[in-house]
């Protein structure tokens, strides 16, 4: 997302330009690099790579108008002081000199970005706030990547973020003010909610709401998402990509993507663990429900990932299905995009809350292909399909998938260990009727209903010898507005 294209922004301040500039050139005075002719050919080798064009200030007579041509150059250049940074990075032997260019950079990107907006009062505030774990922790929910560590504040911090490519969505420096909202002054808290609401309307960005004083008794609490998605690796039938994606509680799916890694399948459980470990660490300070999804390749729908389990390390592992509510999602659906147009439809049935009669379609075993079809696109209120059986390789059940996909189904369940149809129907067809009565919109709750029967059957079969259908159930839960590496919409409580 970025500023809406009709609007142009005038120059940026020139007192903020003569300051920046002149602190800049302040530093430089410093610099052993400037001082020696060799040097400042080489850093005119390297700026003319950064910046395409050769910057002409060696042969001005004294030193600090030397200093005053370059950052000059450098300044009037999109990027360019940081260019400048980075280069005497890689000759300047002052550590400290590169450092303040690099926060100089940080904040006149942040100027040029905000012109029109007067910023020295909430410069003066935020440089109060220390760059601690916790403000940390903040950008964390919303970038992969973590702020430097010369970022000493909280408004160096604002600044670095500034300079985030647009991705889509609210920019993680709004988010970011967001945040800190809280943590300002009395005096400028009112100012700067003022100014986000200003922001948001100039970036098309949809404002965030003000944390409520407390949570009204039954009202929603939304839910955090850590997705995982394997993607078979080239031929290797052993081998897969895992990514994954993590948001915290949030109204848009705007998810932040983490490093993908190149996983053989008898250690997609210990790369799992990894990644839930790092991201409890990344929300340690944080409260409210996780949910983990698996966006699965069709030789793995059946893998018993519900089943899986983290802390592998310790004495005691845990199963992930005990604290997790957790789903499989299909990776050919997603990718199919000649299928989405009905998925969408049936899954407002899934959103509007109140779900008429003839939500779920049971398979029936003995139907052809075409008659599952025929019979699911006559039900157009059916929204949750129960296979027959699980639907593996060259089976009547990978038949019944395929053709819920086809017509858009976006929930379907099955028993991996192969248990009554009928019995199934019931436990699901009870678990939406409990949503109805409970919560504000009953299909939603079936997730987190399939997540409590997970943890009966544990606590009450912790031998699975009863057979319990907690043990064997499936849930395959699309949401089509929330896919992985794409924003594409709201996200429901």
């Amino acid at each position: 997302m970025t500023l809406r294209d009709a609007e142009r922004l005038p120059a940026a301040p020139a007192g903020d330009r003569r300051r920046i500039i002149k602190a800049a050139v302040d530093r430089l005075t410093r610099s052993e690099t400037m001082r020696d002719a060799r040097s400042q050919l080489l850093l005119q080798d390297e700026l003319e790579r950064a910046l395409g064009t050769r910057p002409q200030f060696t042969g001005l007579p004294s030193f600090r108008a030397q200093a005053v041509a370059l950052v000059t150059v450098c300044i009037d250049h999109t990027g360019g002081l940081r260019h400048l940074a980075d280069c005497l990075d890689m000759i300047e032997a002052d550590a400290d000199l590169v450092t303040a260019l690099l926060r100089l950079a940080d904040e006149w990107q942040a100027v040029e970005l905000l012109t029109g907006h007067r910023l020295q009062w909430m410069r003066a505030d935020l440089v109060q706030i220390a760059a601690d774990g916790r403000v940390r922790a903040l950008v964390a929910e919303h970038r992969v990547e973590p702020v430097p560590d010369y970022c000493e504040s909280a408004w160096q911090v604002f600044a670095h973020l500034t300079g985030d490519p647009p991705t889509g969505g609210r920019p993680v420096w709004l988010r970011f003010l967001d945040q800190m909202a809280g943590r300002m002054p009395d005096r400028s808290r009112a100012r700067l909610r003022e100014l986000i609401a200003t922001l948001s309307e100039e970036w098309d960005a949809e404002p965030a709401s003000a944390a409520p004083a407390h949570i009204p008794i039954g009202a929603p609490i939304r839910t955090a998402y850590l997705v995982f998605q394997f993607e078979k690796y080239g031929a290797d039938d052993d081998t897969f990509i895992m990514s994954h994606w993590y948001q915290w509680a949030s109204s848009t799916w705007e998810p932040c993507r983490g490093e993908d890694r190149r996983v053989r399948r008898d250690q997609l459980e210990a790369e799992v663990d990894k990644v839930v470990l790092e991201t409890e660490r990344r929300w340690a300070h944080l409260q409210g429900p996780v949910a983990i999804e698996f966006v699965l390749p069709s030789q793995l729908l059946n893998e018993p990932v519900d089943r899986w389990r983290w802390e592998l390390d310790s004495a005691s592992p845990r199963r992930l299905a005990i604290q997790f509510p957790l789903v499989i999602r299909s990776l050919e659906r997603i990718r199919a995009v000649q299928w989405h147009r009905v998925w969408r439809g049936r899954w407002r049935a899934v959103t509007e809350g109140a779900v008429p009669p003839g939500l779920v379609h049971r398979a029936a075993a003995g139907h052809a292909d075409v008659q599952l079809e025929a019979a699911l696109n006559r039900d157009g209120k059916a929204v949750v399909m129960v296979l027959s059986e699980p639907p593996l390789p060259d089976t009547t059940g990978e038949r019944q998938l395929l053709a819920g996909f086809r017509s858009g189904m976006p929930v379907m369940v099955w028993n991996r260990n192969s248990g009554s149809q009928e019995a199934l129907c019931e436990v699901v067809e009870s678990m939406i009727e409990v949503g109805l009565d409970d919560q504000p919109a009953g299909l939603a709750f079936l997730p987190h209903g399939v997540a409590e029967l997970r943890r009966t059957a544990w606590d009450e079969d912790p031998d699975e010898r009863e057979g319990r259908i907690g043990h064997g159930l499936v849930i395959l839960w699309d949401d089509p507005e929330r896919q992985p590496g794409r924003d594409t919409g709201e996200v429901r409580a």
